[in-house]
Parts: C-alpha cells; structure tokens; sequence
C-alpha cells in the first residue's frame, strides 16, 4: 500500500529532529520509565551492585547484549516500516510479537507494554503522526502489542528523523533513565551519575551499529543475571520499582 500524501513529507527544518528527541527522549516525557528497574533493583539488593564502578558493568553488559538486538534493532526495524512504501502494520506486528517472545520474565514483558502504552498517548497527543496514529489504532484492536521500542520507531519516522537518531536516541534515553533509577537505589551522586551517562557514549555508538546490523529473525537477548534478577524481583520485600 501507498502511504498516504500525509506521509509525503517535506525535509523537516534544521534542528527539528534534535529538538524532538530532546523532548521524547528524556525521562520527562510521561512514559512511567523511573519505575522500572528491570531487575537492577533485584541485584542492588542482593550487593552485587553496590557502587558506581559495579553500575557501570553491569549497565554496558545490559546494553550489549540486553539492548543492541532486541530493542535498539526494534527501533530501526519499526522505523524502516514506517518511512517504507508498504504497509507497515503487518511488520510492525510482528517487531511485537517477536520481542515478545524473547523477554524470559513477565515484569520485564510488562514493562515494555505499560512503557510503550504511555508513550503511544503522550507522543500522538503531542505530535500527532499518521503512521503512529495507524499503529495506536492497531494496537487498540489488538493487532499489535505497542512495544515501546517498535513505537519509538514509527513516532520518530514520523518526525521526519533520521533513522540513526532515532536508535541513538532510543538507546541513549534508555540507558540515561535506568541509570538514574539505579542511581536513587545505591544511592549515587549526581556527578557520578552523570560520569556513567558520559563513559556510556561509546557504547551506545557500538550498540547502535549492532542494532542496525540485526534483521527481524535475529532479535535477541543475552542476559541471564538480569532474567534471575528480574524473576526474583517480583518476591523482594521492599522495592521501588515496578520491574
């Protein structure tokens, strides 16, 4: 199918998509992200983080291995349906169902959702878009999942950015928000937690090559200490986060 002439959109103007991200991709955007953990808070609480050095580790093996091929790859894969001349419903389906599958634990399923769920309303609220306005009534009827990752993707196309920004932003604004919810349980300063994001920056690059190099059948994670973390996390006593 076509897109509709409502896709056929001009250049956007200059610094557009920098100011878009600025303000999608930041843990003031209404998506819930500060309460969800996804199982940090579990290995917190066992000690095997205790300081920003121990952070750092486990937070880069989270983006390699938890982040480049499943929802960084997302990201691009939802963006390249949107800004392509089919469709894009059918795949952006199957993006869903397919990161889906490959979360182990049900808190960090359910986050991707309930994460997702609230960006889809605050970003078609905010900025409209005719492909995520096509994915929210998708999801709606139960066609697709609205994964927040595969959402990112579409809101992004729509903006008119770039497919590269999109995924840097998407794991950049990920990665910054987890690090200042680990950084409330340590508890960390602000500095430090600032010279995390910043040590980061390379990573993220890395991730994000990874993340264009990934097809659809190649979504993936590898992290089993956060999947025990993240199935232990639901009995913890007392927790903050949600996941």
């Amino acid at each position: 199918m076509t897109p509709p002439p409502s896709c056929l959109r001009s250049p956007p103007p200059e610094g557009a998509g920098l100011l878009y991200f600025l303000q999608v991709a930041t843990s003031s955007f209404p998506t819930g992200a500060f309460s969800h953990s996804y199982g940090f808070e579990q290995l917190i609480a066992e000690e095997q983080i205790t300081n920003a050095d121990s952070l750092q580790r486990e937070l880069h093996r989270w983006l390699r291995y938890g982040m480049a091929k499943a929802d960084g790859a997302a990201c691009a894969l939802a963006w390249d349906a949107a800004n392509g001349e089919a469709d894009p419903i059918p795949f952006l389906a199957a993006i869903d169902e397919t990161l889906n599958a490959i979360r182990i634990t049900r808190e960090t399923r359910q986050a991707s959702l309930s994460t997702g769920s609230a960006f889809i309303i605050a970003a078609f609220d905010a900025f409209h878009g005719t492909w995520l306005g096509r994915y929210r009534e998708a999801v709606a009827a139960g066609t697709c999942m609205g994964q927040f990752a595969t959402a990112f993707g579409v809101a992004a196309a729509d903006a008119g950015a770039s497919r590269r920004s999109a995924v840097l932003a998407f794991l950049h604004g990920s990665f910054s928000s987890l690090v200042g919810v680990a950084a409330r349980l340590i508890p960390l300063g602000q500095i430090a937690t600032q010279r995390i994001i910043t040590d980061a920056v390379s990573v993220i690059e890395d991730c994000c090559e990874t993340s264009f190099a990934t097809s659809i059948d190649e979504l993936a994670t590898t992290t089993p200490a956060l999947d025990l973390a993240s199935m232990a996390h639901e009995r913890l006593y007392t927790r903050l986060c949600i996941s």
